[in-house]
């Protein structure tokens, strides 16, 4: 029923997957004790909230315009099921929005393959990119993608190589200003003083680390079948693919760099492993067994999140 209900994209899976979400993200924060009242703090949840049923919304978008997957809303469930998996990244509003913007980087850049505007989306995506380091330093890293990208579809014109660089400038000068106006001039110089910190995986609690091991293994088992699947079609979708597989390695890789946030900040990975469960379940043939394997892992989301409320 879950396979033929999400098979298609119907104004009744975004109504569904949002209130799902909604409840869970309000759950894990009255389990971490946050009092819904109106404060600072409160504005910050109010804006990781905003920014995660966007991002929900974003996700569809991308993967149905760029047609990553087929015709349906399995990107999207998952996505939402991975958020439920992960706690930490409904309770952690920094790393929501920065996801967020990652998203929108992520938009233009696999926009890329239809060669049309690639200015203006190279310009954007560095922009989007810029703006989600203000709110977690490491992913400034992505700004490599934007060069990879640039390698795949137009290596040839040098110019194009260049303009991270005046998006960089961009938000740099934006951003002192306003900060510089808010009485704090010093803010971007502490908050890029990047120091090589790496997660001690002994220091992550055995529940986070069993889980996060699961789902790396499961993910990376589901890009390898999509790649098998893909093998048959043109060069253009397997361009794409190697693209989502370095994105997907490149938030992996600022997930273990960013410290203490290096579950929560597994969420920057969220679309290209969405992408890869998608297509996962898209090739099975049977629908009870699609049925079988959402189930199931949309029972091994929910369990997983009330169980943390135990172990820890």
């Amino acid at each position: 029923m879950i396979s033929s209900l999400f098979g298609k994209t119907r104004p009744v899976n975004y109504i569904l997957v949002l209130s799902v979400v909604f409840i869970f993200f309000s759950l894990a924060q009255l389990h971490q004790g946050e009092a819904f009242t109106l404060s600072s703090h409160f504005l910050w949840i109010l804006a990781g909230l905003c920014s995660l049923l966007l991002s929900l919304f974003l996700v569809n978008f991308i993967v149905q315009r760029n047609q990553l997957t087929a015709a349906d809303s399995y990107a999207m469930l998952f996505y939402a099921q991975f958020c439920i998996l992960f706690q930490e990244f409904l309770t952690d509003p920094i790393v929501l929005m920065a996801a967020f913007f990652l998203l929108l980087a992520q938009r233009r850049l696999i926009s890329m393959k239809s060669l049309k505007n690639l200015k203006e989306k190279i310009f954007d995506a560095a922009l989007y990119i810029f703006v989600a380091s203000l709110f977690v330093n490491w992913t400034l890293l992505f700004i490599l993608i934007v060069w990879i990208y640039i390698y795949f579809y137009t290596p040839k014109k040098i110019n194009y190589w260049l303009i991270p660089i005046a998006a960089a400038v961009t938000v740099a000068l934006t951003s002192w200003s306003v900060f510089f106006l808010s009485g704090d001039p010093q803010y971007l110089f502490n908050h890029f003083a990047f120091s090589l910190e790496p997660i001690k995986i002994a220091e992550v609690p055995t529940f986070s680390a069993v889980k996060t091991a699961g789902f790396l293994i499961l993910i990376s088992m589901a890009g390898i079948v999509a790649f098998i699947k893909q093998g048959k079609s043109g060069q253009g979708r397997l361009t794409q693919l190697r693209l989502l597989v370095i994105a997907w390695i490149a938030g992996i890789a600022i997930a273990f760099l960013t410290g203490e946030r290096f579950i929560s900040a597994v969420g920057f990975a969220f679309l290209a492993s969405a992408v890869f469960a998608a297509r996962y379940v898209e090739s099975i043939r049977k629908d009870f067994i699609k049925d079988i394997v959402m189930y199931g892992f949309t029972a091994v989301s929910i369990l997983v999140f009330f169980l943390e409320w135990v172990v820890k």
